[in-house]
């Protein structure tokens, strides 16, 4: 016959064998965690800090378009026989901006862009270059308004300087292609530097 003490003696064993032995794992489970976010922090550290910082920050001052029709160069069925110059749409779009150096060098600048895009497709337009811009505002004096020293190629920028300048770039469309423009925007490179993208309206 069973003493009680040996029966809770049995119970106890019985219920000490239904236990589930523990993981293997769980001693590994605290470590991961903390590598886990170990990795996280330096992950936000690096996207922080890590990326590519701009050398050149930059405003749109002003901008104007102004459309006109130019004579375009037609050729002459008879050299003796005068014809009547066909007339073209172009949208001239003239950019006043500041670019400031904010990087821990010189920057001098490349070039200058507008790039505009149109039914899909990308369209680049050149800077005049300041022998044109005179020329632009002698035959045009309605810009006048606009008129400033224009940012020139080859121009130094010191670290923490900046300049403020005239830019004009030329589209041939029309007023109806002009609306019905999407991402324009002008871009300044830089010979030692990256390229400062300033957008347009």
């Amino acid at each position: 016959m069973n003493s009680p003490d040996s029966s809770s003696l049995n119970v106890g064993a019985l219920e000490m064998d239904q236990i589930e032995p523990p993981s293997p794992w769980r001693p590994l489970v605290t470590p991961a965690i903390v590598v886990i976010i170990g990795l996280a922090i330096c992950w936000a550290l690096f996207a922080h800090f890590g990326r590519s910082k701009p050398d050149a920050s930059g405003v749109v001052l002003r901008q104007m378009v102004y459309p006109v029709q130019v004579d375009a160069a037609v050729s002459q069925p008879d050299p003796g026989m005068a014809s009547a110059p066909a007339a073209q749409n172009e949208m001239i779009v003239l950019v006043q901006a500041r670019v400031t150096n904010i990087s821990q060098k010189p920057l001098t600048v490349f070039d200058m862009v507008a790039n505009i895009k149109l039914d899909g497709n990308n369209n680049q337009s050149t800077a005049a270059l300041p022998e044109d811009i005179d020329r632009l505002f002698q035959r045009f004096p309605d810009l006048a308004g606009m008129r400033m020293q224009p940012i020139a190629r080859h121009q130094v920028i010191a670290p923490g300087q900046s300049v403020e300048g005239l830019m004009i770039f030329n589209y041939a469309w029309s007023q109806q292609q002009w609306d019905q423009r999407k991402d324009a925007q002008t871009v300044i490179s830089f010979q030692n530097g990256r390229s400062l993208a300033l957008p347009l309206q």
